[in-house]
C-alpha cells in the first residue's frame, strides 16, 4: 500500500484527532531560521506550516489534501521521491512526522535502515 493509499485509508479524522502542538510549532518555526520560502513535503493538513513565510505544500494523499484550512498554503499532488522543482529552488524544507512515508527514500540515501 502506497503512503497516498496508506492516509486515504486512515486519514478521515485527522483534524479532529491531531491538532497543533504549539511548542512544537515554535521548535520547527526556529529551525527554519531565516527562510524565506518553505518546501512542505509530506504536509497532511499543513499544522505545522509557518504562517509567516511562502509555503509550498506536496502531499500525495488527496483525503489529506482535501482536509487543509482554506487559507492552507498552495499544496500540489506529490511525494519526496518526485518533487518537481530544481535544487535550490526554496530556502528550506521540512517534513514532519512522515519519516515513515520516507523509509525507502532515505534507505536509498543511507540515511536510515530500509
Amino acid at each position: 500500500m502506497s503512503s497516498a493509499q496508506l492516509y486515504d485509508t486512515i486519514g478521515a479524522a485527522y483534524t479532529v484527532t491531531r491538532r497543533t502542538e504549539p511548542r512544537i510549532a515554535a521548535q520547527i518555526w526556529a529551525a527554519l531560521g531565516d527562510a524565506r520560502t518553505v518546501l512542505n513535503v509530506g504536509a497532511g493538513t499543513g499544522s505545522y506550516e509557518p504562517p509567516d513565510r511562502y509555503v509550498l505544500a506536496v502531499e500525495p494523499s488527496a483525503l489529506m489534501r482535501s482536509q487543509r484550512l482554506p487559507d492552507a498554503a498552495p499544496c500540489l499532488v506529490g511525494s519526496a521521491e518526485n518533487l518537481p522543482f530544481d535544487d535550490q529552488s526554496f530556502d528550506a524544507a521540512m517534513a514532519v512526522s512522515s519519516v515513515h512515508l520516507l523509509r525507502g527514500l532515505l534507505a536509498s540515501a543511507g540515511g536510515i535502515p530500509g
